[in-house]
């Protein structure tokens, strides 16, 4: 199979080292104090000339495709290295999980986090903390929040693509899970379910998102990680039933 030949790896490095800065900003939200848009840069670098090395023009993908994908798994995996959720504060986020989908099964509606908070007898000031930590450790796709088919991850983004475009998750034989989590997001609050529209699709930042909506950038994160806590509740019911 041909490779990418001297040059064009060079004028392959060029072209994407605005995306790699990029993603870098767009995922520097909520990241731990140890942990820099600089290093996420890094980590970027590296995934993309990973990517360069190992395209082949003769894969069934652009090389854009491939390098977006590389970079931005570089990217989750250097915020996965440093394990710097603690062990009690992923207890904290499962029971918020739990507390969100328990609450809305009873009332079968969406729940508040002043009624959460009440339930968990937890301070509302720390719930935002640990929403606006989920939003962190389940970054970017369902894949990073533990769940896939047969090893195939899904990604978010095809849940709310663009009608017209190749159902690339039908012929995955995905089209099921992604119909599951598409549904979950239509049922999701306006605003959750906006900024899940606005991050993964627009590829807008938090900050940007934040504008939008006229809301701070730390209300925005805290949305959005309460959006995926329900959808990773939503998922493992999914998953479970199978």
């Amino acid at each position: 199979m041909a490779k990418m030949t001297k040059k064009q790896k060079e004028q392959a490095v060029e072209q994407f080292l605005p995306r790699v800065k990029y993603y870098a900003n767009k995922y520097a939200f909520c990241l731990p104090a140890e942990l820099s848009s600089e290093d996420l840069v890094s980590a970027g670098i590296v995934g993309l000339l990973e990517a360069i090395e190992r395209y082949d023009p003769a894969m069934n993908t652009t090389l854009s495709t491939f390098a977006d994908f590389r970079i931005r798994g570089a990217m989750i995996d250097e915020v996965r290295s440093m394990q710097w959720a603690s062990k009690d504060a992923r207890k904290k986020l499962e029971e918020v999980r739990n507390a969100y989908s328990e609450m809305e099964k009873t009332l079968n509606r969406s729940v508040t986090d002043e009624e959460v908070a009440e339930k968990l007898n937890m301070p509302l000031e720390n719930l935002h903390k640990t929403l606006s930590i989920a939003g962190t450790i389940n970054m970017v796709s369902i894949e990073d929040l533990g769940f896939n088919k047969e090893g195939e991850a899904l990604d978010i983004l095809e849940c709310i693509s663009k009608e017209g475009e190749r159902d690339i998750l039908e012929e995955l034989d995905l089209k099921e899970m992604r119909d599951t989590l598409g549904a979950a997001i239509d049922e999701l609050a306006e605003k959750e379910r906006l900024i899940i529209s606005l991050y993964y699709y627009d590829e807008l930042t938090m900050k940007e998102i934040g504008k939008v909506l006229d809301i701070s950038e730390s209300r925005v994160c805290q949305l959005h990680g309460k959006a995926l806590i329900k959808l990773k509740s939503t998922l493992k019911e999914f998953v479970c039933k199978d």
